[in-house]
């Protein structure tokens, strides 16, 4: 067989559709409502999966649902009622500002603290940027 043949046999065996999905996959922040309390029930699943400190998310989280809450174990309970979708979105938003590379979008970064700034390291392309104060 020769090149061109080859080559042939090769490219009908080439799927028409390639799955372009981005091996990060934002985990969901499970929640449960008891009484005027919140639990987020899988917190340190989601810190791990982001690298990030639970305690450095538990500020922000607090800071943005405006409210008071505790670790407790693997999980994060807050006073309110605050459902499933609106914890998500402020967990993007935390995504958005402290895990994301702001110059090539890639997740995998590392939070770095230097004479009393925080930086967000980029392992993908090297980018370094200042990460806004929690």
């Amino acid at each position: 067989m020769d090149y061109i043949e080859l080559l042939k046999r090769g490219l009908k065996k080439v799927p028409e559709k390639i799955d372009t999905k981005e091996r990060f996959e934002m985990p969901r922040m499970r929640v449960q409502i008891a009484g005027s309390r919140t639990t987020m029930t899988n917190f340190s699943e989601v810190s791990a999966a982001l690298r990030r400190d639970p305690k450095h998310m538990m500020k922000f989280m607090l800071k943005e649902l405006a409210t008071k809450g505790s670790l407790s174990g693997t999980r994060l309970e807050v006073q309110g009622n605050f459902s499933e979708d609106m914890v998500n979105r402020k967990m993007e938003l935390y995504v958005k500002n402290y895990v994301a590379c702001p110059e090539c979008g890639k997740h995998d970064t590392k939070l770095i603290k230097e004479r009393g700034f925080a930086f967000i390291k980029c392992e993908v392309c090297g980018a370094r940027h200042t990460a806004a104060k929690v």
